[in-house]
């Protein structure tokens, strides 16, 4: 059976707290990626979407204000590389989200299953 990790896009990128929104959105129109991690001294601990970006102009806050301020902090939901990618799915229902985390055996973030996965998680169940 496949899991995540068979799906998930690769790499994550990861910025630290104190970067720009408009670098982070520029980051994110460059590589093509609707989501990076946020850091702090390296640790993961958030998360910025597009949709945060949305949020954060329509809030008043400035381009150059630090994304910690427009991201997800503090509570980052992740998954193990080798999780079934209907419970990820699942995960992604029950919290509201888009896009997902993944981590290796060791803990660090490899990838990233994303709400676009699914297609694909479907696409391989089909006969």
């Amino acid at each position: 059976m496949k899991t995540v990790k068979n799906y998930m896009s690769s790499p994550v990128f990861q910025v630290e707290a104190n970067t720009s929104i408009q670098e982070v959105c520029k980051l994110m129109m460059e590589r093509e990626v609707g989501s990076v991690i946020i850091t702090e001294n390296g640790v993961p601990k958030g998360i910025f979407t597009d949709r945060d970006a949305v949020k954060a102009f329509s809030l008043g806050l400035s381009p150059n204000d630090e994304v910690r301020l427009a991201s997800t902090l503090g509570h980052l939901i992740t998954v193990d590389e080798d999780t079934d990618p209907f419970t990820a799915i699942d995960i992604m229902t029950k919290n509201k989200i888009r896009h997902l985390p993944v981590r290796d055996k060791k803990g660090n973030i490899i990838g990233m299953f994303a709400v676009t996965d699914i297609s694909k998680v479907m696409h391989d169940m089909t006969p």
